[in-house]
């Protein structure tokens, strides 16, 4: 049997969740991983043929879709091979962010780490590992004292990087819409 997330990671089950989301139903999982930025598991790995660097959310212009929504108290860190970015997160520290899928706004104490992405033909590399450390890195030279990363409960690939990467599973959100009925819960993961 397929693992849960190749089947609700589609373009079909994307149809059908917004449809659902435009007559008023909605739901969401997540977990919030947390990590010490000065206990790096990911130990800022070195990968064969691709450069990492910093950007300033100016610098990146409309190079990429995902680039539009970088907001400017972020910093993108890049994987590039040659010119091409072929990985890239956002990290923020000590903000304030919209979270869309539990419709609610969300503050983090220390680092924010979001938009984690490698290209396909770039996958199994350990390019998300080393972009990850460093993001642990850029928060841990601003004084944070923790590193905090969302992922949906349904997306494996994510949830093992974080954990490769010694994130900790603290809170479970929980967030449904039925018309104007909602329904929140957030639950502490250690106590249970």
């Amino acid at each position: 049997m397929p693992a849960l997330w190749r089947l609700t990671r589609n373009e079909r089950a994307r149809r059908v969740y917004e449809a659902l989301k435009r007559v008023g139903i909605t739901g969401t999982r997540m977990y919030q991983y947390v990590a010490d930025p000065r206990d790096d598991a990911g130990a800022d790995a070195a990968v064969e043929g691709v450069a990492f660097a910093a950007r300033d959310p100016t610098a990146v212009g409309g190079e990429y879709e995902a680039f539009a929504e970088l907001r400017d108290d972020e910093t993108v860190l890049c994987a590039l091979d040659g010119d091409e970015i072929v990985g890239h997160l956002f990290v923020s520290v000590d903000a304030t962010h919209r979270i869309h899928p539990l419709e609610e706004t969300l503050t983090f104490d220390g680092g924010y780490v979001r938009r984690v992405f490698v290209r396909p033909s770039h996958r199994g590399r350990g390019i998300a590992t080393a972009l990850v450390s460093r993001a642990r890195t850029v928060a841990a030279d601003a004084g944070a004292g923790a590193v905090h990363a969302l992922v949906a409960l349904d997306n494996k690939p994510s949830q093992w990087m974080f954990e490769a990467n010694g994130f900790e599973r603290r809170f479970e959100h929980a967030y449904y819409r039925v018309g104007p009925l909602r329904r929140r819960r957030v639950e502490d993961i250690e106590r249970t």
